[in-house]
């Protein structure tokens, strides 16, 4: 999620429930990896609907994200993310 998460920065999420709040567009979200399910991604929420979202890295010349892997359940969403701590230099 570079440019906005580095190396190094510790991100803090509101673990997700489905009923409660969901993400909106913008958000930025911890979910399972819909390539390799013993991973984590952090993604941007770039569309939401009832059943799917659409996850998008920040940086997008580099990114694998929905545009590779396709909109993303909600069962694969693990939290919403709440803050970042950027790492002293």
């Amino acid at each position: 999620m570079l440019p906005t998460i580095k190396e190094g920065d510790i991100v803090i999420y509101r673990p997700f429930k489905r009923g409660k709040p969901t993400p909106l567009k913008g958000s930025i979200v911890v979910a399972k990896d819909p390539l390799d399910s013993k991973s984590l991604i952090i993604k941007r929420v770039q569309k939401e609907d009832d059943l799917w979202i659409e996850l998008i890295g920040d940086n997008k010349e580099n990114s694998i994200d929905s545009r590779q892997f396709g909109l993303v359940h909600y069962t694969y969403l693990c939290g919403i993310v709440e803050e970042i701590i950027s790492k002293k230099a």
